[in-house]
């Protein structure tokens, strides 16, 4: 699994199932599926997957064997979330020693 800046922005399952639900626009995908994808447990996106639906940020359908996800084109974030997503799946995750360096160097500086 590729490290991007989503990962650095929310925490990793919740990073994966965003990615999948909300970069194939209007795509489709069943928990297993979702689990595949993602590397992920089936337990673990389960649980993503119904905090993500309480927030009405995406939404399920079932026909009566899989239950199939799909982001929420009628949520109010809709839009700002498909492009965060977007964007920051785009990009590599800084590297957690470069940000420790710049952080360091930061507070140096503001010590003077």
């Amino acid at each position: 699994m590729k490290k991007t800046l989503l990962h650095g922005l929310f925490p990793m399952v919740r990073a994966e199932v965003l990615r999948l639900l909300f970069t194939n626009r209007g795509t489709e995908l069943y928990t297993r599926e979702l689990a595949r994808l993602s590397f992920l447990a089936l337990r673990t996106v389960q649980d993503e997957l119904a905090k993500l639906e309480a927030a009405q940020l995406i939404v399920s359908r079932s026909n009566g064997y899989q239950r199939f996800y799909r982001a929420n084109p009628k949520h109010p974030l809709h839009a700002a979330l498909a492009e965060v997503v977007r964007k920051g799946a785009a990009h590599p995750k800084p590297d957690a020693r470069l940000v420790r360096s710049v952080r360091s160097r930061a507070g140096k500086k503001s010590s003077r």
